[in-house]
């Protein structure tokens, strides 16, 4: 049984934890915006209106978002810069303790790179702003899930499981794990680029649907033979993150379905498509979340894997 972390490195871990935890609430903002076309709400940034951004009366808006789609809109996009700050916020405690407390150079490393890529992410949705670029909005979507992997994988290296895992029966069984779990990771960014592009078409590129909706299908035969073969390694470090990752890929695919037919329709069916409804609203929104979290999961196998190939070459050679 692997004991708690305790002491400042009990501190850290938790820290990461609510740093990916809390990251969900920008991701989630940033996707209601998205859906609803919002994200030039404001013409200026870092300030909303004639507001500093923590001066803004948000919860003013509460009362007629409802009725008033200008209201809707600033609420939803000025929730997403409140949520961004707030995992600026976070992102340097957790970086400050790393470097305080220096409990091994990685999480130093990696908390560093987490602050800085949080900092990238906001500069880069202020350009958004600014410039009143659609590709932009895109680039800002995709680095999103990236950072929300970085901070996933962050968590798992501060984890009492990362000082001790167990190892593989062999190297080549680890490099071949370790290379699977890349090939994962690479996959999923390309899917969910292109997703970005049927998200974002005033962007002037052709929306490739049937390629999205074929490499999702696709996706649950190379993952299921993905994780099969994780699981036939018999470590459990490993094989409970790959379970997870098909059971957030399945969810994804099913959720993919139905936001193509909320969003084209489904004529034989008799599903009509119709605007900004309430299925077109919840399903995009939950398609783009459930994304991050397959893409994040998918980080921190890759992060476990190359740790279990890290240590399993280590014992070949000790012994």
């Amino acid at each position: 049984m692997t004991s708690s972390p305790s002491g400042s490195d009990a501190w850290i871990y938790r820290c990461a934890c609510a740093t990916t935890a809390l990251a969900l609430l920008p991701i989630f903002f940033g996707a209601m915006t998205t859906t609803a076309n919002a994200g030039l709400a404001f013409p200026n940034w870092p300030g909303s209106d004639q507001y500093s951004m923590f001066g803004y009366p948000w919860l003013a808006l509460l009362t007629d978002i409802g009725t008033n789609r200008e209201s809707y809109d600033k609420f939803l996009e000025h929730g997403h810069r409140l949520g961004g700050a707030l995992i600026g916020v976070v992102a340097i405690v957790l970086t400050v303790l790393c470097w305080v407390k220096k409990p091994s150079r990685l999480l130093v490393i990696l908390s560093t790179t987490v602050l800085l890529a949080v900092i990238a992410q906001g500069i880069l949705g202020g350009f958004r702003v600014l410039e009143r670029l659609p590709s932009l909005a895109m680039l800002h979507g995709l680095f999103a899930s990236i950072v929300f992997a970085l901070m996933a994988a962050t968590a798992s290296a501060a984890s009492p499981r990362w000082q001790n895992p167990p190892t593989a029966q062999s190297v080549k069984q680890a490099k071949r794990v370790r290379w699977m779990a890349t090939v994962l990771f690479i996959y999923l960014i390309v899917q969910y680029a292109l997703g970005g592009l049927i998200r974002h078409p005033a962007i002037g590129v052709r929306a490739p649907i049937s390629e999205h909706l074929g490499l999702g299908l696709l996706s649950l035969l190379v993952f299921g033979i993905v994780v099969i073969s994780i699981v036939r390694t018999k470590i459990d470090w490993l094989s409970s993150s790959a379970l997870m990752l098909i059971g957030l890929l399945t969810c994804q695919v099913v959720i993919g379905l139905l936001t193509y037919a909320a969003k084209f329709g489904v004529s034989s069916l008799g599903i009509v498509a119709v605007a900004e409804s309430t299925a077109q609203v919840v399903s995009r929104t939950a398609h783009m979340v459930t994304g991050v979290l397959v893409v994040g999961t998918a980080g921190v196998l890759l992060a476990r894997s190359c740790r279990v190939e890290q240590l399993t070459r280590s014992s070949t050679q000790t012994v």
